[in-house]
Order: structure tokens, then sequence, then C-alpha cells
């Protein structure tokens, strides 16, 4: 008898451990580069300066783009690994969802049981697929810092002497912001919460030492950063790209009913599997029993305020520029597993109140996972179709047919994952020309900066992507210099012809 609840116990742990490992592994392999042979543009821009990078250029500097530099230094140490193909990247992506799948499964299996955390890391899992794009997002990469965070702030809190937790706690959250800014909705919570709880219970003692634990946690990450930046002379253009234009970019928008369509579009993608549903669902279920049966979840208390306070956080910061893009949404995903797990808790524990036994509960587990997996499946096979015959290829063979590894090439628009496919550098650090294209952020000097730098690499190549956003030569900002460098450009190309919609233009002597 004890030999097979042993192996009971085993087969229960093997299978948990294999649903885990197996889900990440199906979502990361439509965007695999053996799957998916081209990337987007986010993507495309961040391998490019991830390849710069290993030859010796820096970001803002050399190369603009208006992310913090984290997912820069990632894509070029993925490219490292793998002698700079994109599998070294897609090995790191595959290692943080992994991260992030054990991390939350194990925080929501201490505070909810077995199965609820299961259930929980199953649905947000599979609702990945909706949301990751592609892959290769800054969001991406945080989420293994969000559960690690909500992980570190559970233990923490339940723990007298936790003064590492409270400074890891500190550290990947500076590291989370320097990822994407708008991604530290957790840790925005956690400081909220603990000033209120603390204040409230007059333990101001406590609240000085966390938050200067959490200080001194974000501490080393602002200054290694700061400084790398300034001892190679590149501050004000980390400054500006990464901090300035993104605070004209959330201020493009101005009409309140287009700010508040990332509320109504833009979850979307998170009901198609029941995410957002069963998420919102148990968040409502929290405030009910922080109200009226607190004593039931009296240990969970402070992880679910947390959560009660990070959910609309997060969808302030994630409506904060106007924009909807599916992949803003990956930030939520934590806090709904959070309270999906919470619903689920529920839903068992109900079941156990009416006698229902184990068998039938393990029943009810199966069927909800073999629903949700089922649901899910219309839109991975869509996916499969569509990022598997993505494809400006037959421009990158173009460009290595008629230029040598040395020559530049200039897309104009935004499609440096071109520049990156075919090894070819941009001839100026606007890689991409969005910035030069917003009227309240561009200067005569940005753009006079970009005309001379093409002129004096001489790109083999100008190809205009017919990008709506970034019109050939049809700057904001006119003025006789820049008309005369236009000029001058105009004179030294020559149309070839049409491909893929692309005009070629070849420079002549």
């Amino acid at each position: 008898m004890i030999g097979q609840h042993s192996l009971k116990v085993v087969v229960m742990k093997v299978s948990d451990k294999l649903i885990l490992l197996i889900g990440p592994i199906l979502v990361l392999f439509p965007i695999s580069p053996w799957h998916m042979p081209f990337v987007g543009r986010d993507s495309g821009v961040f391998l490019y300066i991830g390849w710069r990078i290993l030859n010796g250029e820096l970001p803002y500097r050399d190369v603009w783009d208006h992310k913090p530099p984290v997912i820069f230094y990632i894509d070029a140490l993925g490219l490292a690994l793998t002698k700079q193909t994109r599998w070294g990247v897609w090995m790191i992506e595959a290692v943080g969802l992994l991260i992030a799948t054990f991390v939350g499964y194990r925080l929501l299996r201490r505070v909810f049981g077995k199965i609820p955390a299961l259930l929980s890391s199953v649905l947000w899992t599979l609702t990945l697929v909706f949301v990751i794009e592609g892959g290769n997002f800054t969001t991406e990469y945080t989420l293994p810092l969000q559960f690690l965070a909500l992980y570190l702030f559970f233990t923490a809190y339940n723990t007298e002497k936790s003064i590492w937790r409270w400074f890891l706690l500190g550290m990947i959250g500076a590291v989370a912001f320097f990822t994407k800014q708008t991604a530290i909705g957790i840790w925005l919570a956690i400081t909220i919460f603990l000033i209120v709880d603390r204040l409230r219970s007059n333990r101001v003692g406590n609240l000085i030492r966390e938050l200067l634990l959490l200080s001194l946690g974000a501490l080393p990450v602002f200054v290694f950063i700061v400084l790398f930046f300034v001892a190679h002379d590149a501050f004000w253009p980390f400054w500006d790209a990464s901090f300035r234009y993104n605070f004209v970019y959330v201020t493009v928008i101005t009409n309140i009913s287009d700010r508040l369509l990332p509320l109504t579009y833009g979850i979307h993608p998170l009901t198609n599997v029941g995410l957002f549903q069963f998420g919102v669902a148990g968040y409502f279920l929290a405030l009910i029993f922080l109200f009226y049966n607190r004593d039931a979840v009296k240990s969970w208390i402070p992880l679910l305020i947390v959560g009660l306070i990070d959910f609309p956080v997060e969808l302030v910061l994630i409506s904060s520029s106007g924009w909807y893009y599916g992949h803003y949404y990956m930030i939520l995903l934590p806090v709904l597993a959070l309270f999906s797990g919470f619903l689920f808790w529920v839903l068992f524990h109900s079941m156990s109140y009416w006698q229902m036994g184990k068998v039938a509960q393990c029943l009810m587990a199966v069927s909800l996972i073999i629903v949700f997996v089922w649901s899910a499946l219309p839109e991975y096979r869509y996916v499969l179709t569509v990022t598997k015959y993505a494809d400006p290829l037959e421009v990158v063979d173009y460009i290595d047919t008629h230029t040598s590894s040395d020559d530049y090439v200039l897309l104009w628009g935004a499609e440096s994952s071109i520049n990156y496919f075919s090894r070819r550098r941009s001839p100026t650090r606007f890689v991409y020309q969005y910035p030069l294209y917003v009227s309240t952020y561009v200067t005569e000097d940005m753009i006079l900066s970009f005309l001379n730098d093409v002129i004096s690499h001489k790109p083999c190549y100008i190809i205009d992507t017919k990008n709506h956003k970034a019109p050939m030569f049809d700057f904001p900002i006119q003025s006789d210099v820049i008309s005369a460098k236009i000029e001058l450009l105009k004179s030294q190309y020559q149309y070839v012809e049409d491909l893929n919609g692309w005009s070629i233009y070849k420079r002549v002597e």
C-alpha cells in the first residue's frame, strides 16, 4: 500500500510539471524560428539593435528606439548565444515563460491549492497565445518578474526576517521599469498597500524599513544604467528617446473616447479562452469575501488587496497611450491569474462543502482544462498559419543578391527587421523614421542629422515601404536647408522596380 501511495504521489507531481512544461512550449512553438521565418516590427528593431550592440554600437546614441534598454541587451545576449540567429532569443523567451509559469503556479498552489493553481496556470498560459503577437516583446520579458514580485511580496509580508525579499523585490521592479515603464503596476500596488496598511496599523517603523529596502534594491539598477550611458556619452540620447519621446507618445491622443478604446476593444483577446471573465468574477468575489467573510481568506488578505489595487492600476497604465496593441495586455496576465485562481478555489471549496469527492473534483478539473484547450484551438491554428507565411523575405533575398555585407541599405518606414535579416546596416541611427514625423517631438536638427547621415553613408538602396506614418521625404518640418538636402538625395537615386508593394531606389553616381 505504501508503495502504491508513493507511486501515486510521484505520478501526480510529474503530471503537474508535465502540464506546466507543455503549455509554454505549445505557446512558443508558432513563434519559433523553425516555424516563423520572419518577425514583426518591434521584434525586428530589437533584433537589429541587439545585432548592432554585438558590433560595438550603443542604443540611442547609434541606433534610435524609444524602449528602455533591457530589451536590447536581452536580444544581444540571445544573438550572442547562437551565432546571431534568432534561436538564442527564442530560448530566452522560453526560459522566461517557464520561470513565469512555475513561479506563478507555486504561488497559486501555496495560496489556493493544487487544482485551482493548475487550472489558473493553464488558463493564463493559453491566453498568452492571443496576445503574444509573434513574441520578443518587452511585456513578455516582464512576466516572470511580475509573478516573482507577487511571490516575494506574499512570502515577505508573512515573514518577520525578510530583508533580502524586500531588497530583491525592489531590484526586479527596477529591471521591469527599464524593460517597460508601464509594467510596474504590481510594484505600485504593493507600495500603495504598504503605505495604507502600515499607517492604519500604526507601524510606521515597518513602513520606513520596507520602503527603504525596496528603494535600496532598485537603486543599484538605476545607478548602473545611468552611469553606463553617461560613461558612453549617451545619457541625453537615452533620456530623450526612452523618456521624452514616450511622454510625447502618450499625449498624442487627446480625445477621451479614443483614450477609452484600450478598455473596450483592447481586452477582447483576453476573453477568448475566458481568463478575463474568470479573473473579473474572481476580482468581485474577492471583494465580497473581504467585506463579508474575511476569516475564510485571512492569510491571503494582503495578496488579495494588492491584486485588487493592481488590476485598475494596470488598466490605467495600459490605456495611458491610447493605443491597444495586443501585447500590451500581457501585463494583465499575472493579476488575472491570481483572481482566476481565487475563483477556482471558491468553486472547488464549495464542491468539498457539498461533499463531492476527490474523483468528482478531478473530473471537473480535467473537463475545464479540455474546455480551455478546445476554446484556444481555432486561434492557435490561425496563429500557426499567420506566423508561418509572414513574408517580406523576398526583399531580403533581393538585398542579399544585389549588395555586399559592407553596404548600407535604408528602409524608409519602420521595417528594420529587413536590415537584421539581410545583415545590412542602416546609414542612420533612425533605423526607422517614426520619430521624425512626430511634430511635437522632432526638430529641424534631427531631420538634418538623418538626411546628412544618409548622404554621407551613401546607401546602395533606399526602399520606400509606403508607410503612411512615414511618407518618403514629406517631413512635418520644412526649411530651405531640408529641401536642399532632399533634392540632393533625389538626384542621387533612381527608381528601379516595385517589390512586394515597396519601391526600390538605387544609388547612381
